[in-house]
């Protein structure tokens, strides 16, 4: 991929114009761009979109970082909405990758995805 444009997770009203920018893949923020207290309502409004858009490009989320305690429920939220794939943040350590990696396998599995459908880690 040559370009990828973030987009604040609680700025709905961004995605489709991120999506039809021309860019090569988009990727939704639950972290830096969006303040604690709005995460509930960026993780609703991103799996909304994804259930609904039509996509041109590759979908994917940003989660927090594995240490905040934001990990888990972000990845538990947007699942649901298949995304492409996940970023993970400040990772300290390949026990963060494989802690994402196996939340996401038995998330998969609760929705009924292959393991590994969901791209992790870039």
């Amino acid at each position: 991929m040559r370009s990828m444009l973030f987009v604040p997770g609680d700025r709905p009203e961004r995605f489709a114009k991120a999506a039809a920018s021309g860019a090569d893949a988009v990727i939704l923020d639950l972290e830096d761009a969006v303040v604690p207290e709005r995460r509930p309502y960026a993780r609703t409004e991103i799996v909304q979109w994804l259930a609904s858009a039509e996509r041109r490009v590759p979908v994917w989320i940003r989660i927090n970082a594995v240490e905040t305690g934001d990990a888990l429920p972000d990845l538990a939220a947007i699942v649901d909405g298949r995304p492409d794939g996940i970023v993970l943040p400040k990772a300290r350590d390949g026990a963060d990758v494989h802690r994402v990696d196996h939340w996401l396998e038995v998330l998969e599995a609760r929705v009924g995805r292959a393991r590994g459908s969901i791209g992790c880690c870039r």
